[in-house]
């Protein structure tokens, strides 16, 4: 800058050029960021087919997962002293890929598309507005968040207070393509040939969420932080079509949950590796929620999906879930684990609307220097619903025992959220009579109490942010 060059300037340069006090601050672009999530898996369950995942809960010990990438791009402006903008765009593509069934149809999604600003109207205060993801902290093994994990179109800010007191808000529109929110028909048109298309249904789910995040103990290498959270979820009434030309009325719906977590963290500096300074980081988090009518079901679900009824009811869900992360030179492990109480609005044996399951899984790893390792993954999964099988009169239920054994390279050096990684996936499920019952007969797995999975895998993160701070 012209600064620079007169701070470096000789004497007799000084002399012969006016002074320049020092600029300010550019009002031009600070950075353009290309950011990723992704993991790419090949496998075989060892009997001439693919290996798939044998999860039965809603969420399940990650060792068997699928492809998953997202792509994101990010713009970063400083627009003044103390001001920033970002504006994000990401874009997720599942499996199967192109490569593996040569069909030029990969499953795309929006993610994220919305523009931020941080400090134009006060310190500490952030903007947006667009679609996004809104989360908070996640659990690495069971591949899920807890708490507070929304996908909205809508708007929101949040509030800094040094770095005790945090808060954010957010408020968002949806509306699946599910005949409980929307129905269309072809109608004739007052003018022309062609038919056209009328929204005899249309129900917009509209969802605010309140985060507080307290935080009394905020050090270097240590940290104490209380989360309290809240979402309000309403749905108006309406009218809908059924296949014989009768109507039925959908009343309007409404719910609320409840959540609150508690987080311990500790850093320690370890001694330098080949990719530069290495922290050890530990943590525990604590994560408990209530949830009641409308607000039990995920925002793209409704409550016909389980019961009978077309509303939600007294429906509810309590959960508790776990997080965990320990490192110690060589040595890391990572646990995740939750259980999950759910009732339908019609939650009979006849109806099946009722739900009980929970998940345990546990993953100590050991460094063979510095960018090598193996890690074993041993977890337990278990799902009981409130109905009985038809043709036993038993409740239905089951369970699974997950063993897996993951040789990896890590190329980002120690730590057990290192990434890139490589790694060769070896696992086997054991599965009881009853987890061998929610298949369809004709599936072969409805016969097997074992099956494999081995695979050769890669999974990376870098400037994405859905899934770093």
């Amino acid at each position: 800058t012209a600064a620079q060059d007169a701070a470096a300037a000789t004497p007799e340069d000084a002399a012969a050029a006016p002074v320049l006090e020092a600029a300010p601050e550019p009002v031009a672009p600070h950075r353009f960021v290309f950011g990723s999530y992704g993991r790419v898996v090949a496998a075989s369950n060892l009997d001439g087919r693919l290996g798939r995942s044998t999860n039965l809960v809603a969420f399940g010990p990650r060792v068997d997962e699928d492809t998953y990438a997202e792509l994101e791009l990010r713009r970063d402006d400083r627009l003044a002293p103390g001001v920033w903008s970002r504006v994000v765009a990401t874009l997720a593509i599942s499996g199967p890929l192109f490569h593996f069934d040569g069909q030029f149809d990969e499953r795309l999604a929006v993610r994220n598309l919305y523009a931020e600003v941080e400090g134009a109207l006060l310190e500490g205060l952030s903007l947006w507005a667009g679609s996004r993801m809104v989360r908070g902290d996640d659990i690495y093994l069971l591949d899920w968040w807890p708490l507070d994990n929304l996908s909205v179109i809508g708007g929101g800010a949040s509030y800094r207070v040094g770095e005790l007191l945090s808060f954010r808000f957010c408020v968002g529109i949806g509306r699946p393509k599910d005949p409980f929110y929307l129905q269309t028909r072809d109608v004739v048109a007052p003018r022309g040939f062609e038919p056209v298309e009328v929204s005899v249904l249309d129900r917009p789910r509209i969802v605010t969420a309140l985060r507080t995040t307290i935080s009394p103990i905020h050090r270097e290498d240590f940290g104490l932080k209380l989360v309290l959270y809240g979402e309000a979820h309403t749905l108006p009434s309406g009218e809908r079509t059924l296949d014989d030309g009768a109507t039925e009325a959908l009343p309007r719906d409404r719910g609320y949950l409840l959540g609150a977590q508690v987080g311990l963290w500790h850093n320690r500096a370890a001694e330098p590796g080949p990719t530069g300074p290495h922290t050890e980081r530990s943590f525990v988090n604590l994560f408990a929620r209530y949830a009641h009518g409308l607000a039990a079901y995920d925002t793209f679900d409704s409550p016909v999906r389980t019961g009978s009824g077309v509303d939600s009811g007294n429906a509810s869900e309590a959960l508790l879930a776990l997080s965990g992360n320990f490192e110690a030179g060589l040595f890391g492990v990572q646990v995740g684990a939750y259980y999950r109480w759910f009732r339908d609005s019609d939650s009979s044996a006849f109806a099946g609307g009722g739900v009980n399951e929970g998940a345990f899984d546990v993953r100590p790893q050991v460094f063979l220097g510095d960018f090598a390792g193996v890690a074993l993954d041993l977890s337990y999964q278990a799902l009981a619903l409130n109905t009985l099988d038809e043709a036993t009169g038993d409740p239905v239920r089951g369970k699974v025992f997950k063993l897996g054994l993951i040789p990896f390279v890590s190329l980002g050096g120690r730590g057990t959220y290192a990434r890139p990684r490589l790694r060769l996936i070896y696992a086997v499920s054991m599965r009881d009579d009853g987890a061998r019952g929610f298949y369809p007969a004709e599936d072969p797995r409805s016969g097997q109490g074992v099956e494999h999975f081995l695979g050769v895998g890669a999974e990376w993160w870098f400037d994405s942010t859905s899934y770093s701070k």
